[in-house]
């Protein structure tokens, strides 16, 4: 298995995650999300070119007053984590995880390049477990939506990694 940034090259047609919203987006907008409007990154989760996962990563920021952080600054950059989706035939042989772990490597480079704070999910009600698992933490927003918004710090990944 092999990630990497999602090209014309990879075999997406096939790919089901049990979930038409999160099949839709791989097959008919992540790759043009990426060159055309550069709006996220797509990596995806490969065997021989055919995707068995995808995670959509983006520079981002969240309001300081929602994760009490002490911090000067309102604003506080982020790295979001848009979509994170495995095919049906590979869900539960952690390539989830390792999805989610590429893209905590992806947040620390992002830190230590430009500056970053943590990693935030839009999580729906059914991800919120895996998310948790991971040390993510529910945020507040003022925003209503279908979605948990979920958190989790450079300084707690620091702390994991020791």
């Amino acid at each position: 298995m092999i990630i990497e940034k999602l090209s014309k090259n990879h075999k997406r047609e096939d790919f089901d995650c049990g979930n038409n919203f999160l099949n839709d987006f791989l097959k008919k907008y992540a790759y043009q999300n990426q060159i055309r409007y550069l709006v996220g990154v797509t990596y995806v989760a490969h065997i021989e070119n055919v995707v068995i996962g995808y995670i959509t990563i983006s520079a981002s920021s969240i309001k300081r007053v929602s994760i009490d952080n002490k911090k000067p600054y309102d604003d506080l950059p982020v790295l979001r984590v848009g979509r994170l989706a495995i095919d049906k035939e590979y869900q539960h042989k952690s390539i989830g995880k390792l999805l989610l772990k590429f893209a905590i490597k992806k947040a620390i480079e992002l830190k230590e390049n430009y500056g970053c704070i943590g990693i935030v999910v839009d999580a729906k009600e059914e991800a919120k477990k895996f998310y948790k698992k991971y040390g993510f933490i529910e945020i507040n927003t003022l925003q209503k939506s279908l979605t948990t918004p979920m958190y989790l710090s450079i300084k707690t990944i620091k702390e994991s990694l020791q």
